[in-house]
């Protein structure tokens, strides 16, 4: 088999996810309120909002931990996304890192925290590019399995045509 065919198939980057994506990643500052940053999710569609404290990337507020915090907090008590409970830290990942990475390092960060469910992908300087899911990531990982299978199988018909594979 040839190197980048079945099983030697190199898993894709985040470079090349957010290529594909081509994602708009909603940003808001740290003393922006929380009552924005619903605005801002369901005005845009956007499932988490880059949180962003004296021009570093802070944390990443998603659309359940804006909906959890309004729920506990007084409708009249405007609210910091700084000082809300919902703004999580995330990994943050370069756009060199593998998607098996890119999971290990989710899983890795709050092993029994199952609702982290973002990774920030920050260029070389530093910006935040892109917020991908744990369910994105897991797409691509079987998008990824299903590729290595279907490359496999048509090795295997190759083969079986040029006579070099028999029952």
């Amino acid at each position: 088999m040839s190197p980048g065919i079945g099983l030697d198939r190199p898993f894709r980057t985040m470079r090349r996810l957010v290529e594909l994506r081509r994602p708009v990643v909603a940003v808001l500052p740290a003393d922006a309120s929380l009552a924005d940053a619903a605005r801002l999710v369901n005005r845009d569609g956007v499932a988490a909002v880059a949180v962003m404290r004296g021009g570093a990337f802070a944390g990443v507020v998603s659309h359940r931990g804006i909906a959890a915090a309004a729920a506990r907090l007084p409708e009249a008590t405007p609210q910091s996304l700084a000082a809300v409970a919902c703004l999580e830290t995330v990994p943050v990942v370069g756009l060199d890192t593998t998607v098996p990475e890119a999971l290990a390092q989710l899983a890795s960060a709050a092993p029994d925290r199952a609702a982290l469910d973002h990774v920030a992908v920050v260029d070389s300087e530093g910006r935040v590019v892109d917020l991908v899911s744990r369910a994105d990531l897991l797409a691509e990982l079987v998008w990824h399995h299903g590729e290595v299978i279907r490359e496999m199988r048509l090795q295997e018909r190759l083969m079986h045509l040029q006579g070099v594979y028999s029952c």
